[in-house]
């Protein structure tokens, strides 16, 4: 068979010119660079694949398998430009991260996942139900709990809305059926109301546990019992500011409250019960914020005087329910 002449940055055949497909690149006192370079044409289109090595070996053994797997097919057909030019999943997805509302810290996390998943390098004006529902049970196959996979294909499904509204070729109303069948399937499902609540008995062992620790610096006694008096979850405990406060009404203004649908300018006056106020004035004025700490170490050094006593699944966020045993 005689070898086609190479294309794009690819050098005539040198030394190597016996090696059908392969040319082989020198100069600038560099070490040789070997190029391949494969086309073929096939009854469902053409075929084309090249790649640059730094040895013959690496070169022969890629060029042989390449033509093993055309010739079984497995190799997909050279894209037409309009094709090539369609933007992908992770396209889309990445626009939203840079040009979206900011995100919490797992929100990002989940969408970085989606962004690199194999099954979102396809073009976003294809996708289908078929494609949703393999994006879903592929999440699951990887050991995550359906409670867990519902979370990353409701970042997906908004990012993917957020780009249709925006113009992008992707089907906006295959996008919110296939969510609506994989909730109706049960393929995807929604977290379990957690019922665990701390006993007195728990609670008087981890604190005492923090109390002995001299080198804890966090006041993690104080913030754990403002948490149950306040009934406030640890992120906004340590976002409270003075300036907010209002003593005369015992009130303070909660900045952005977690709300499951509101995700942005959800700021509301709550009302402190009397012991939560006497926490609150017990606090140094060293910051702008009540409890200047940062909530991810507060967290960490809940847990880690949790497992000292040994007390199992207990999370930090159990102390701001009410219903102690």
């Amino acid at each position: 068979m005689e070898a086609p002449k190479p294309a794009g940055n690819c050098p005539e055949p040198a030394d190597c010119s016996q090696e059908p497909f392969i040319s082989k690149r020198s100069g600038n006192g560099r070490s040789p660079r070997y190029c391949v370079q494969i086309r073929r044409k096939q009854d469902q289109g053409d075929v084309s694949a090249s790649k640059t090595f730094s040895t013959l070996d690496e070169a022969k053994k890629w060029r042989d398998d390449t033509l093993a797997k055309i010739q079984l097919g497995r190799l997909a057909r050279k894209q037409n430009e309009e094709e090539t030019n369609q933007v992908l999943v992770s396209d889309l997805l990445q626009r939203k991260r840079d040009n979206g509302r900011h995100m919490e810290r797992s929100a990002n996390q989940n969408l970085d996942l989606l962004i690199k998943h194999d099954r979102c390098q396809v073009s976003a004006s294809t996708l289908n139900l078929k494609w949703f529902r393999a994006m879903a049970d592929g999440l699951i196959a990887t050991g995550m709990l359906p409670q867990t996979a519902a979370g990353y294909m409701a970042i997906l499904a908004s990012s993917l809305k957020w780009a249709a509204k925006r113009k992008a070729d992707v089907p906006y109303d295959v996008i919110v059926w296939a969510m609506e069948i994989l909730w109706e399937d049960e393929i995807l499902a929604r977290s379990d109301e957690r019922e665990r609540r701390p006993s007195l008995e728990e609670l008087d062992q981890i604190l005492n546990a923090v109390l002995a620790n001299k080198r804890q610096k966090i006041p993690v006694i104080t913030i754990s019992v403002f948490a149950i008096y306040s009934c406030r979850r640890l992120s906004g405990i340590c976002r409270l500011r003075w300036s907010d406060l209002n003593v005369s009404e015992s009130t303070i203004l909660i900045r952005q409250m977690k709300h499951p649908r509101k995700k942005k300018g959800n700021n509301v006056t709550v009302n402190l019960p009397p012991e939560a106020l006497k926490i609150i004035l017990s606090m140094p004025r060293t910051s702008e914020f009540i409890f200047p700490y940062n909530p991810r170490s507060t967290g960490t050094a809940f847990r880690r005087h949790r497992q000292l006593v040994e007390i199992e699944d207990l999370r930090f966020h159990d102390l701001n329910r009410p219903g102690f045993t």
